[in-house]
């Protein structure tokens, strides 16, 4: 997982729980056998915190062994979702100590995992019937399940409010309540939790420093990018550690998104705090682009590219050297791949304005006898206004493509569409048009005839579920690629 550019949660419950799982191996959990991971729980003691003895008070009681070396245990087999080995471990601790924090969040982690609202609404009741004075358990819970889709954003609110109920004068259920309606996007809402938080009595004054961190990354949500920066140069000579460097990338990322180019000391400490970060290279290819070395700025982009996940990322604004058509009256075979199938392309004349034929063989290259090959003739008002897309044709068949359908190439109307406000209409067979957008730009490998992989830059639009990469040639907006619902299409090879 990377080391702090994790910037929509950037663990939240450490920020602002003042209390961490009391085995430090629950720090981090590992993924478990079902699709999702459990997270840390953040309402264990902290240690050096909650049992340090206040001036003038007797000193805090020793924890028990037994008890610390139960719970530990009892994490160990949370984190391998254990659920039942786990429970009996819980049940010895009880036995120990029955107002044990570990004992009762783990039970209450265990019951929203399973579903067990009620059971786990039970053992947050009683973690603060226990601890009256820390009504900030229900939103900290809140928080710490961020992530988990299945505890709904309404009960995170819930969560949040009660913790509100109960200690309106408290600042965590405003802040905690901000958090779930920025994790949703929602990021007016959250600033304006934010700042009802800011008036309210904060346990931790270092927390209220570190909500800025979040604030800012609201208000860039909102387009206020200035406003971020200057939240960010308040916050990061006060901070330490992650967090500091996480707020010196988004300054950093917020300053070059304006086209400010003063970040070089920012950056200077990135590389040195994580020179083999692709995020942290992608902002020095922003820099070099700004200021004139476009050829370093392509080759950083290129390195993140073949990094671990970066084979979407988009080369575009970096490398204006790659391929963004193809000269057809020179490549006169297209192979597209269509899963274990190949669906290929012998053009016996293009003419994007006057009309295309090819001939056209469908099947798998290693059993020849199953091929099935035919010829399509597309004429010139289908190339004209078409809006279906055709992709199925009879074998051993000469077919003419109907005015309203085209095959592998958009109409000039959709082109021309999409041009002057990025939509068009378009559909597939007999299927019903969708208004597909351009969502950006995407890089496609295909192999030229020394087989040799090159780089094709295509736009990518979508309807929301179909995505479709077509060039951006008015005289060939050929489309490279087709996910759809029913089949995948991919330009594989020219020549």
């Amino acid at each position: 997982m990377r080391q702090f550019l994790i910037i929509l949660l950037l663990t939240p419950f450490l920020v602002f729980s003042q209390q961490k799982p009391k085995a430090p191996v629950a720090a981090k959990k590992p993924a478990t056998s079902t699709a999702t991971k459990k997270p840390t729980t953040a309402a264990a003691k902290k240690p050096g915190t909650t049992t340090a003895a206040k001036p003038g008070t007797a000193a805090a009681k020793k924890p028990n062994p037994q008890v610390v070396k139960l719970t530990e245990q009892a994490y160990a087999f949370y984190r391998d979702s254990k659920d039942a080995e786990c429970e009996k471990v819980i049940k010895q601790i009880l036995a120990l100590d029955p107002k044990n924090r570990d004992a009762h969040l783990l039970r209450a982690n265990i019951a929203m995992f399973n579903n067990n609202f009620e059971e786990m609404w039970k053992n947050l009741d009683k973690m603060y019937k226990f601890y009256p004075s820390e009504p900030e358990v229900y939103a900290k819970f809140a928080v710490t399940h961020l992530n988990y889709m299945f505890l709904s954003d309404s009960i995170k609110r819930v969560l949040c409010r009660k913790s509100i109920k109960i200690a309106s004068r408290n600042a965590d259920g405003y802040a905690n309540l901000g958090m779930v309606a920025m994790a949703g996007g929602y990021y007016q809402d959250a600033i304006n939790c934010f700042d009802i938080s800011y008036n309210k009595t904060w346990k931790d004054t270092m927390n209220r420093v570190y909500l800025n961190l979040f604030y800012a990354r609201c208000l860039y949500g909102v387009g206020d990018t200035t406003g971020a920066i200057t939240r960010l140069n308040e916050i990061i000579p006060r901070i330490t550690g992650n967090d500091k460097y996480t707020s010196i990338f988004l300054r950093s990322k917020y300053k070059l998104d304006l086209k400010q180019t003063d970040v070089q000391v920012d950056l200077d400490t990135l590389n040195a705090y994580a020179p083999e970060q692709p995020d942290v290279w992608i902002l020095n290819a922003k820099y070099f682009n700004l200021t004139g070395r476009s050829d370093s700025a392509c080759l950083l982009a290129k390195k993140v590219r073949l990094s671990e996940g970066g084979e979407a990322f988009d080369l575009s604004e970096f490398c204006k050297d790659m391929g963004k058509t193809l000269d057809l009256l020179k490549y006169r075979k297209l192979t597209y791949s269509m899963g274990d199938a190949d669906f290929i392309v012998n053009l016996s004349q293009f003419n994007y304005s006057g009309g295309i034929q090819f001939n056209w063989e469908r099947g798998k290259s290693f059993n020849p006898s199953a091929i099935e090959k035919g010829k399509i003739t597309i004429n010139t008002k289908s190339l004209d206004s078409a809006f279906l897309q055709t992709l199925e044709f009879n074998a051993d068949a000469d077919a003419g493509l109907e005015d309203k359908n085209s095959t592998l190439w958009l109409s000039k109307a959709q082109f021309k569409a999409l041009k002057e406000n990025s939509t068009c209409k378009l559909g597939f067979g007999a299927g019903p048009l969708n208004a597909y957008r351009v969502i950006g730009h995407e890089q496609v490998e295909v192999f030229d005839e020394a087989n040799k992989e090159v780089l094709i830059d295509c736009v990518v639009m979508t309807d929301g579920v179909n995505k479709i990469c077509y060039l951006n040639d008015a005289e060939n907006p050929l489309i490279v690629k087709i996910e759809s619902e029913t089949f995948n299409l991919i330009l594989t090879k020219f020549q």
